[in-house]
């Protein structure tokens, strides 16, 4: 190990993990606890500190060993500030100064970003796109996240804004609306007409249901545009596919393939590698670790 391990924080709506990460990604110890989000902001704050704290137990280490702490946390964010804005499932956390108030209560540097952003850093760095000059991608889940790695460190634009394509225009509506788990749902009903849930629907494909195999393949058809696009402006080495619905990948992924390929330009699509992430649910973590433990050796 060289230099200070960061702890990293991986705050949602259901739960808090914390890790004690290592330079070169290196779990020392790590912690979940809910996150009591339907509680009071001074709760969810405790609950993160108690989180942090009882990481560096796991990982032997005294607060004053750890280089700073890293959150990642659902947006919209002010990062630069170090304030949660006002995500859905953190409504207790509106407006909240967690950087400041972390700092505080830990004594040591705090850096804020969003979830998808620290997904992609941790696979940039440690995972599927390590190695990589440009790693971009995609995060999918009940939304549709992004994010640019460029020579080991996030580019987050002047505003914090940057890869944030979900709001893009896309048939009519934003590109999250069909890229996301309730596209899968509305791509079923119109099929069936019957409702069910991202979940469900992959279970019934693989159970041989032809109208649910083909919702998740209309999915990776309109999964190629937002892939495509990034592929365009980026140039990437490697682009990153996770979130709760990669899961389905070997539902979705022949046909997205297929029709992002028409549309990416000659010379990046001979190089590019469109891959699922690697490093499964503790990316947020790491990723969040990684902002505190800087550019990684090598790039």
């Amino acid at each position: 190990m060289t230099g200070q391990p960061a702890i990293g924080i991986d705050l949602g709506g259901t739960k808090i993990q914390a890790g004690v990460v290592t330079a070169d990604g290196q779990t020392l110890g790590q912690v979940r606890r809910p996150t009591d989000a339907d509680k009071d902001c001074e709760t969810v704050l405790a609950n993160m500190v108690d989180s942090a704290r009882r990481a560096a137990r796991e990982a032997g280490c005294d607060l004053e060993d750890i280089a700073g702490i890293g959150v990642g946390s659902p947006a919209p964010l002010d990062i630069f500030h170090g304030v949660i804005i006002s995500p859905g499932n953190l409504p207790s956390l509106h407006g909240f100064p967690i950087v400041s108030r972390l700092s505080e209560a830990l004594g040591r540097p705090v850096a804020l970003n969003n979830d998808a952003n620290c997904f992609g850093l941790a696979e940039a760095r440690f995972g599927a796109g390590a190695g990589a000059q440009v790693c971009c991608g995609l995060t999918l889940g009940t939304g549709l996240g992004g994010f640019l790695v460029i020579g080991g460190e996030l580019f987050n634009g002047p505003r914090g804004a940057a890869a944030e394509i979900w709001c893009c225009p896309y048939q009519g509506d934003q590109v999250e609306e069909k890229v996301s788990g309730r596209g899968v749902a509305r791509n079923y009903k119109k099929l069936t007409e019957r409702v069910a849930t991202a979940e469900e629907i992959a279970s019934l494909a693989r159970s041989g249901d032809g109208n649910a195999r083909e919702a998740w393949r209309e999915f990776g058809r309109d999964l190629a545009v937002p892939v495509a696009y990034m592929c365009n402006i980026a140039d990437p080495d490697v682009l990153v596919l996770g979130g709760s619905m990669i899961k389905a990948w070997d539902l979705f992924r022949e046909a997205m393939f297929e029709e992002a390929m028409k549309y990416v330009n000659a010379v990046t699509r001979e190089a590019v590698r469109i891959v699922p992430g690697k490093l499964g649910d503790a990316a947020g973590m790491l990723g969040a670790a990684a902002l505190i433990l800087g550019k990684r050796l090598g790039l």
